[in-house]
């Protein structure tokens, strides 16, 4: 079942069907232009779902956050206000939720198997002129693809909202993210974006990160 707004439910389950690994897409649900559930048909993982996060998904995403990245994954993936500064309980990540909910300009999806979070994504900011992606995947299910299907669906987010652009930061070293992105469409622009982390509760920058950036077609 395919249900249509502003006629980009077919073209958005066009492009997820033509990505690698991707036997079919079933079910898309959209809502006032945003995303609220893809089912799609992965070749060896089965049936994946992508849903919005809400905020009784507090301990399934704090589980994979803590427990289904490595901290190497962790310091590349610490979206603000979730995870950045630190959260120390599934409540507290509850209680972030719940006031980002307030906020008009972020969409968070997770990619689920069973029961169990194995990828999220999120579009922030797009309200702004420099809207930015982000992406993780469980430490078990990289290399499958799993990350170029979640960008492609934050990409069609974007144009969902009529966006012309996207941006996206990627560490230096994390060679797989820049290979999804590069997939994607994404280009580095040469600039560099200060990184910021915690060390022992001190906010400070602990890298420079490499800009993308992709203008998105609305042909």
């Amino acid at each position: 079942m395919i249900n249509t707004n502003h006629n980009c439910a077919e073209n958005m389950k066009y492009v997820l069907e033509e990505l690698p690994g991707i036997k079919s897409v079933n079910e898309i649900k959209i809502s006032n232009g945003m995303i609220e559930r893809i089912s799609v048909e992965n070749k060896s993982l089965g049936t994946l779902i992508i849903r919005r996060l809400k905020a009784d998904d507090s301990s399934a995403l704090f589980n994979f956050y803590f427990h289904g990245l490595s901290e190497k994954s962790r310091n590349l993936f610490p979206p603000y206000p979730l995870f950045s500064p630190p959260v120390n309980s599934a409540e507290e990540l509850a209680s972030r939720i719940a006031d980002w909910e307030k906020e008009d300009d972020w969409i968070v999806l997770n990619l689920i198997m069973g029961e169990q979070i194995i990828g999220v994504c999120l579009l922030k900011r797009y309200k702004t002129e420099r809207p930015v992606s982000g992406l993780a995947v469980r430490e078990e299910y990289q290399k499958a693809g799993l990350g170029t299907l979640l960008q492609a669906v934050i990409n069609e987010q974007a144009r969902l909202l009529n966006l012309k652009i996207l941006y996206a930061t990627v560490a230096p070293d994390n060679i797989a993210s820049l290979r999804v992105h590069r997939k994607c469409g994404f280009k580095e622009t040469g600039k560099l974006v200060p990184h910021y982390g915690y060390k022992n509760g001190i906010k400070e920058v602990d890298r420079h990160d490499i800009e993308m950036v992709v203008e998105l077609n609305h042909g």
